[in-house]
């Protein structure tokens, strides 16, 4: 039996075997709406998610052009260019960036104290 991925290729797969009687002998309409029902809230699922990323997309810009106008003024023509860069970077940055460098900061800090503590120990 091959993979399917697809949510359109589930709801087919759904659909046949309801037909081809493997769940009941005689196809009931009810399971065949239960089946596109599943469909259409994972697609709805789907959908409020990439909502949520626009929404966040729309902040990381809605920043960067603020930085823009903080550094240099008003927006001109000579400082799109500078725009342009803020906005590529602050859409550049991902989560999973965050968590790594969150993880690099945390080993880094107990290394020093690690050293420090080393140092203390050596002098007293």
């Amino acid at each position: 039996m091959k993979k399917i991925v697809t949510r359109k290729g589930k709801l087919e797969n759904k659909i046949r075997v309801i037909l081809n009687g493997l769940a009941n002998p005689e196809p009931e309409v009810g399971m065949i709406l239960d089946a596109v029902d599943e469909f259409e809230n994972a697609n709805i699922s789907t959908i409020d998610k990439l909502k949520k990323e626009s929404q966040v997309d729309t902040k990381r810009i809605n920043g960067a052009l603020k930085q823009t106008i903080n550094a240099h003024g008003p927006i001109t023509k000579l400082l799109i260019g500078s725009a342009s860069k803020r906005i590529y970077g602050s859409l550049l940055s991902d989560e999973k960036d965050k968590e790594k460098i969150s993880i690099k900061g945390f080993l880094y800090g107990v290394g020093l104290s690690f050293i420090i503590y080393v140092i203390m120990t050596l002098i007293s």
